[in-house]
């Protein structure tokens, strides 16, 4: 049983959104774990728009540790990750006492669908790839894992759907570029010291408030680790 038991919350990543919606209502956090000193502040501020305070420490992600010795076997490695996070207005709603999702009917007319879609396809991505040697691998977040299929991904290209048992921990440590929206995993790339890319065609709608996050403390412009393109011309000129 868990009760009287401690909630230690880990993190899967850097909290660089506003989250205090979804978190001030998970049930008491006893240790509430942070990486970076800006998102510690953020959270444990006495104007923050969380609840918690005291709670909260400066530790770290223990990831970083296997991560950094995991790098150091693929230095010369050229690969480019692309991992772009969710949308919570794309995906289904939850089912009723489950963590598994409805089936969204009209995914491939989002736009977020159309755009990832369009660059996976793109002529452009395979020369890059076969002019310039680079591996691609393409690994969105979990909750777009139903709708994998109507990528229709290329073969050159790895992903879950024709590669088992991939790792994000071996894909980061191996990636020379990575090309995401607006996910965390940027700041795993940052710690390695590695460039990524953030293709935001729908920023205004990603921070409507549809979402599951809001904007935080983190600016893209301002804060992120490298440029921001609204376009697929602009990412393949970049």
């Amino acid at each position: 049983t868990l009760k009287g038991k401690k909630f230690i919350f880990l993190q899967h990543g850097v909290i660089m959104h506003d989250l205090s919606t979804w978190l001030n209502n998970v049930s008491k956090i006893s240790l509430f774990c942070t990486s970076t000193l800006p998102e510690y502040n953020f959270i444990s501020n006495i104007n923050s728009p969380y609840k918690y305070s005291h709670e909260v420490k400066l530790t770290g992600l223990a990831r970083h540790d296997s991560l950094l010795e995991k790098s150091k076997k693929y230095t010369k490695t050229k690969n480019i990750l692309i991992m772009p996070t969710w949308r919570n207005y794309i995906v289904g709603a939850l089912k009723q006492g489950s963590v598994q999702r409805e089936i969204n009917p009209n995914f491939v007319e989002t736009d977020y669908f159309k755009y990832w879609y369009a660059f996976l396809h793109s002529k452009e991505l395979r020369i890059v790839s076969e002019r310039y040697g680079y591996s691609i691998t393409f690994i969105p977040h979990p909750n777009i894992s139903d709708y994998l299929s109507l990528f229709k991904i290329p073969d050159y290209i790895e992903s879950p759907s024709n590669t088992k048992n991939i790792s994000i921990n071996d894909s980061v440590a191996k990636a020379k570029i990575m090309i995401t929206d607006y996910s965390s995993i940027s700041f795993d790339m940052a710690f390695l010291h590695k460039l990524t890319l953030y293709y935001q065609f729908d920023e205004n709608e990603f921070f409507s408030g549809n979402h599951t996050s809001k904007q935080g403390y983190f600016s893209y412009r301002e804060d992120g680790f490298g440029p921001i393109v609204k376009t697929q011309e602009e990412l393949l000129n970049t």
